[in-house]
């Protein structure tokens, strides 16, 4: 797990000084070890640097790629490409795990982010075909298995990843997502310049001009609730490459593709209890695969099904104990699941961390977290999510296991309920629909209900006045800026996947809410150099989900019905009879309503950029009657809050500060300055090194 940013320029030379900020400004996510290396397209001459952060061992290596050497005649190099990393050593902690690396004829680069986590068995097969390794990282592998089968590698890669590739053989610029894009991967292209890196703030940051807001993304968070649901992001110009896609920039243009889409057909059909045995045997081994590593490997525990079987899971696959982390309050039942952790722990002999939290650094939290996220959240499981990540930091863990995913796969919102009932309506079967009516009405409402598994056959006017009821047409707020561009359009489920519920997990995994649990689970885990790792997003696991019949997910008003049943030999019993849902619930609402009522006035209600965007005497007295108790509108308050401090530190003030006593290392004995590197790359004074 590391942070990767590149430059590549089409025609002409890179800013090498913009390239070295992005890695200074990625180092939170690898503290060990850093590197840039600049290229020459069209003569192959390259020259490598290193910094403060690469260990002495790794300059004195004699690896090719090693900090401190050129190949070719940099003096009469145009450097068009160049790659900066930031390190975080988790597997092959040698110096042959350093970045950027190159293969052994010089001729490809790679910067890489994240984990293959078949990649033993991936080399081998390499080794067959006659591929010689010089370290056991993954990141070698990688390079290994471009090189030898090309863009067709990606299909073969079971991990989270996001890499990019420079190809001195096919002149190009090569970059990668994952499937389920578990790790970032965003980029700026004018034509000209392709800029990248892990995070916005790397790019934003260190560009030419301020950071313009993209207006659009901002109307979409205000009138929808909406975030991380498209390519575009909330600045101008930055897009984020779509999970499951590459893209190629050269001299032929720039291009982005998919590479992957779910293929349930991949699972053959069976009994149900041959079902149950996949999907026992297929989790047990995505956690199998992700407790590779060369440091020890924790997990969170929030007391729920689905991270309660990946500590049961991975305890019984070590030789010490597990250290799991939690996040509780003493605010009472609805943000407390230490009963069910203890439970957890007890049964599985792991090591339990606990960190609860008073509220008394919130705002302090809030702030770190809009700075590190770069762009507005959706809701307070963010701040809890933060303090594990903290606590887990604390204790020197840098790789975490985490039950993401598993409520999108399996069902696990009670909102998918209705939806089963529509689906029982829509193929005649009542019976089974009025028996399952009264259990899901009782959980969420008649009316509520009625609504949601209906929707498809009531007129448009009374589905209207439905949405306004629970909480939609919240665009009353919005603002003349806002107002005045063209009508939000909320993204529709893809199509394809049959029934009302699998389409709604097929949307919920790829579009709507995973997207975003992504993207804060990068950021809050990285923010404490911390890699994060996810079984249930194996694609295996998810390909198997989506060919489950929905029956076997849904068990009347029992969700993920068929994981409960797998893996019954290692839950406790009392995390399985749960039937509420929590996730890493927050009592922000009791916090703002009470004791920082105040200062959520002043942030919103001062005059500045938001008023712009939002309604002042709208946006007034909806604070006010949410203050009250009046409104139930807590979400809505995070998401205003959030998009207040964003605009405070990317859009009102002008946050670009390079230091120019920042050391660039060409080796231990010789460095300058970013500002006298820059002009030392621009007068190719390559004999200095």
């Amino acid at each position: 797990m590391c942070g990767i940013a590149g430059l590549y320029q089409r025609d002409g030379r890179v800013d090498f000084g913009r390239l070295h900020h992005m890695g200074q400004l990625l180092r939170h996510r690898g503290p060990h070890d850093e590197g840039m290396v600049l290229i020459d397209p069209r003569r192959g001459a390259s020259i490598t640097t290193g910094g403060p952060d690469t260990p002495a061992d790794v300059f004195t290596s004699g690896l090719r790629w090693a900090p401190g050497r050129h190949d070719g005649d940099p003096g009469q190099a145009t450097f068009g490409v160049g790659l900066a990393f930031r390190r975080l050593a988790i597997v092959d902690l040698s110096p042959t795990g350093h970045q950027p690396m190159c293969s052994p004829d010089g001729r490809a680069w790679i910067v890489y982010n994240g984990e293959v986590y078949n990649y033993i068995e991936i080399r081998r097969e390499l080794e067959t075909l006659g591929e010689r390794f010089t370290g056991s990282s993954d990141t070698e592998v990688v390079l290994a298995a471009y090189r030898r089968w090309g863009i067709d590698c990606l299909p073969r890669f079971n991990g989270m990843f996001g890499f990019a590739i420079w190809d001195g053989v096919e002149q190009r610029l090569f970059a990668a997502r994952d499937r389920l894009g578990v790790k970032p991967f965003y980029y700026q292209w004018d034509g000209h310049t392709l800029a990248f890196a892990s995070e916005p703030r790397a790019l934003v940051l260190t560009q030419p001009r301020r950071p313009t807001p993209n207006l659009a993304a901002v109307r979409d968070l205000v009138a929808l609730d909406w975030v991380d649901h498209e390519s575009t992001t909330f600045f101008e110009g930055l897009r984020a490459l779509p999970p499951g896609h590459h893209l190629v920039a050269g001299p032929g243009g720039f291009a982005v593709k998919r590479w992957w889409t779910i293929d349930p057909a991949r699972h053959a059909a069976g009994t149900a209890a041959d079902r149950e045995a996949q999907v026992r045997e297929l989790f047990t081994d995505s956690v199998r695969l992700r407790l590779r590593a060369d440091v020890e490997v924790g997990s969170c525990l929030s007391g729920g099904t689905d991270s309660s079987a990946v500590v049961a899971t991975a305890a019984r696959m070590m030789d010490r104990p597990i250290h799991a982390f939690t996040c509780a309050y003493d605010e009472g039942p609805a943000f407390d699941e230490r009963p069910y952790v203890r439970a957890t722990a007890e049964a599985s002999g792991a090591s339990s961390h606990l960190v609860v939290p008073d509220g008394g650094d919130f705002w302090t939290v809030f702030d770190q977290l809009g700075l590190m996220h770069a762009e507005p959240t959706a809701g307070p499981g963010v701040y809890s999510q933060w303090k594990v990540m903290s606590l887990a930091h604390d204790a020197g863990l840098t790789v975490l296991l985490d039950g993401q995913g598993g409520d999108e796969l399996f069902a696990g919102y009670f909102r998918y309920l209705p939806l089963r009932l529509r689906d029982l309506v829509a193929r005649g079967d009542l019976p089974s629909a009025w028996r399952l009516f009264g259990d899901v009405a009782a959980r969420l409402g008649a009316t509520h209900t009625l609504a949601l598994a209906f929707e498809p056959w009531l007129p448009a006017p009374l589905v209207a006045a439905l949405r306004r009821a629970y909480g939609q047409g919240k665009d009353v707020v919005l603002g003349g800026t806002l107002r005045d561009l063209a009508p939000a359009t909320p993204p529709r489920p893809p199509g394809g996947f049959g029934s009302a519920v699998r389409t709604q997990q097929a949307f919920d995994t790829l579009e709507r809410l995973l997207p975003s649990l992504l993207r804060y689970e990068d950021r809050n885990s990285m923010a404490f150099a911390i890699e994060t790792r996810l079984p249930f997003l194996d694609y295996r696991m998810v390909e198997l989900a989506f060919s489950l019949p929905d029956g076997q997910k849904l068990d009347g008003v029992v969700t993920k019905a068929i994981l409960r049943r797998a893996l019954a030999d290692r839950i406790p019993q009392r995390v399985l009879d749960r039937r509420d849902k929590m996730g890493f619930e927050t009592p922000a609402d009791r916090w703002l309503r009470g004791r920082y009522a105040a200062e959520t006035r002043r942030r919103l209600l001062t005059r500045g950029v938001l008023h712009e965007w939002m309604d002042p005497a709208v946006l007034t007295e909806r604070l006010e009657e949410y203050l009250a108790g009046r409104r139930e509108i807590g979400l809505q308050v995070w998401r205003w809050l959030s998009l207040e401090a964003w605009a405070r530190d990317y859009v009102v003030r002008d946050p670009r500060v390079i230091p120019a006593d920042t050391p660039v290392y060409l080796h231990p004995g010789l460095h300058l300055d970013w500002r006298q590197a820059t002009e030392w790359a621009a007068r190719e004074t390559a004999a200095v090194v």
